[in-house]
């Protein structure tokens, strides 16, 4: 097999776009009948070994994390497309399995591929397959806003992210500044660290009234009424952690006839899928999603041979409960902290 296949090449030989590959790969529902044959045949001509030779042959490293609810927008894509390309890169076989309330457990659905190793992304209902995972003897690693005990971990520093958004807004001179965070287990930690960057800053005790908070639900539309409240609020700027939460504030802005940055700087937290193409190009705090790729890659290779060390020295089997394979006691647990990508959604506040 080639190690050197990548997501555009899987899309030039297969005249899919790249995004239609990747919903492919990732077994994500609507792909039409015809675009999955022609990745299959892609994948042929290019040498890369189809499912079912990957169930008997090759190291088959399971992609898991949770479908987006309707009208939302996954906050991982492109941490999802740097790891699948790099597994190819590195010789190995791709799984890609979504989690949701009326989707098949990815474990049930892994286990038959005789998965070497799994990397699973975000919270939600990839949490309980982790822990299906572990317990089924298969090396896993996490990364996601928000730490999990019990598991090797890339945990995205999301204190630090809002921290240099609202420092770089206060340095344009915005004093009346929100925030929006989606409902998940992140969200508290995000607003913790919101109203502490702000007292600090300012020099305020940073009240809801002084530093407005909004909590939404999933979907554009929660998004564009969070950002209707911290409008009616006069905030001049905002703070989105979402990119769905992001693209309901354009909807938003749009639907009142204002504009960003003129009438509202914007700066969003965590990935939003080109974000540079969006009108205004969105100006981010954001990770380096391919280094990320590459380490969360190469800690789960160290958790892989450890395991099997373990097996050669019967130190584990498949019907152990995880605590020697999927789980090792050294398990890493490392923070990764952001950069500030600016393009042109937020602006210096005009002094009167």
């Amino acid at each position: 097999m080639r190690s050197d296949i990548t997501l555009k090449q899987i899309a030039a030989a297969s005249g899919l776009s790249v995004s239609t590959v990747s919903r492919v790969l990732r077994e994500q529902p609507g792909t039409s009948a015809a675009a999955r044959r022609a990745v299959e045949v892609a994948l042929g001509t290019l040498g890369v070994r189809h499912e079912d030779e990957a169930r008997t042959s090759g190291t088959v490293i399971a992609v898991v994390h949770a479908a987006p609810i309707a009208g939302d927008v996954d906050p991982f894509e492109s941490l999802h497309l740097e790891i699948v390309e790099r597994i190819f890169a590195l010789g190995w076989v791709a799984v890609c399995v979504q989690t949701g309330p009326d989707l098949a457990s990815a474990a049930e659905v892994l286990e038959s591929f005789g998965v070497a190793g799994a990397v699973v992304l975000g919270g939600g209902s990839a949490g309980p397959e982790a822990e299906r995972l572990a317990a089924l003897g298969v090396p896993v690693i996490r990364v996601s806003n928000a730490g999990h005990a019990g598991f090797a971990q890339l945990v995205l520093d999301s204190r630090e992210g809002i921290r240099l958004a609202v420092r770089h807004l206060i340095h344009l001179g915005h004093r009346r500044i929100g925030l929006v965070v989606p409902e998940d287990s992140a969200a508290s930690t995000r607003v913790g660290a919101f109203r502490r960057a702000m007292a600090e800053v300012l020099h305020i005790p940073a009240t809801r009234d002084q530093a407005p908070v909004v909590v939404a639900g999933p979907g554009i539309l929660a998004g564009s009424q969070a950002a209707d409240e911290l409008l009616e609020a006069q905030c001049s700027a905002a703070i989105s952690c979402a990119p769905s939460i992001t693209f309901g504030f354009l909807e938003s802005t749009r639907r009142l006839r204002l504009s960003v940055p003129q009438d509202l700087s914007l700066l969003t937290v965590g990935d939003m899928p080109d974000a540079e193409l969006v009108h205004p190009p969105m100006s981010q705090v954001t990770f380096d999603w391919a280094a990320l790729a590459e380490a969360a890659l190469r800690e789960l290779e160290r958790l892989m041979r450890a395991d099997s060390r373990g097996q050669q020295t019967g130190g584990g089997s498949s019907g152990s409960t995880g605590e020697s394979r999927g789980r090792s006691p050294q398990l890493p647990d490392y923070k990764v902290s952001p950069d500030l990508v600016l393009r042109a959604s937020e602006r210096a506040l005009d002094r009167r």
